[in-house]
């Protein structure tokens, strides 16, 4: 896979397509492979870069990784767009990506076009701020005795189907995707993302250790999102209800006054539903096309 040497370790990408720049961010560790096939969907009408994470990608020989921070990793991401793009892309983060999306358009706005922010983890935003933070303090320290089946256990109760509740701001939805959707079922994953999946248990422990707490923990600078909110798309899953990132956007959309965009899926949507998600991001941006002028 190609990379491109940063200052302090390597960070990894592929292209697919050609047309206007769009630069996919994923979550949890980071590991662009699995979002191949959404970006095989895109490359059609776009040229398409999909980055992994100094976390998951291929390092020097001999770079230490300690706590990540989402500003470090939004200069990575900076560092990708300046040297593969001759203009700001479209940034679709999801997950941890999502917030190292929302830290690249509040310090390098100059950078994005339009980010579209798929359900970002900020626990702080929510009422129930202290309460989430010690669980995943605890999440941290079980992985940190080596309890990662514990760890991911009791991380997933916090994240899934959970009580906490926040008032929905206005959703809206773009394409033609809801027609059916209730009869539809997330795709079954190719031989090679099943394949994906076994190696990055292998970073589990180092984001359950390393990532977790930093990310969810971030505070998103609100004073500079909203003098870009033109350029803000707050994104959430069609089966994300009941999880705490759908909360997590809404509340951020609050402050924002923003709506939130509906997508196909859950908060897995851009894994498990590439071909839906793709086409209700085309349509999205279709719609925003003539909105939001090149940076």
């Amino acid at each position: 896979m190609p990379h491109l040497d940063l200052e302090e370790t390597t960070v990894d990408y592929y292209r697919r397509g050609e047309g206007p720049p769009l630069l996919l961010v994923p979550g949890g560790s980071g590991h662009g492979g699995v979002l191949e096939r959404l970006a095989d969907r895109l490359a059609t009408d776009y040229g398409v870069a999909v980055v992994s994470t100094r976390v998951a990608s291929t390092r020097r020989p001999g770079t230490a990784l300690g706590d990540q921070h989402p500003k470090v990793h939004s200069d990575d991401a900076a560092a990708v767009i300046d040297a593969l793009f001759d203009e700001a892309p479209v940034v679709l983060g999801f997950s941890a990506g999502a917030i190292t999306a929302l830290d690249l358009l509040a310090r390098h706005p100059e950078r994005v076009r339009l980010a579209v922010v798929h359900e970002p983890p900020l626990v702080n935003l929510l009422p129930e701020a202290a309460q989430l933070r010690s669980v995943l303090a605890e999440v941290r320290e079980s992985a940190r005795a080596g309890e990662f089946a514990a760890a991911g256990k009791l991380m997933t109760e916090s994240m899934i189907d959970t009580d906490i509740r926040f008032p929905v701001p206005a959703l809206r939805r773009f394409g033609d995707w809801p027609e059916g959707y209730a009869d539809t079922a997330p795709e079954p994953p190719t031989p090679e993302l099943l394949e994906l999946f076994g190696r990055l248990g292998d970073l589990q422990p180092l984001f359950l250790e390393h990532m977790l707490v930093q990310f969810t923990g971030y505070d998103p600078d609100l004073t500079a999102l909203a003098a870009h909110a033109e350029r803000l798309v707050l994104a959430v899953g069609a089966d994300s209800g009941r999880d705490l990132p759908f909360q997590t956007a809404a509340a951020l959309a609050a402050r924002l006054g923003l709506p939130l965009t509906e997508f196909p899926g859950g908060h897995l949507g851009p894994v498990e539903r590439p071909t839906r998600f793709a086409g209700a991001l085309k349509a999205l941006l279709d719609a925003s096309a003539g909105l939001v002028p090149p940076q």
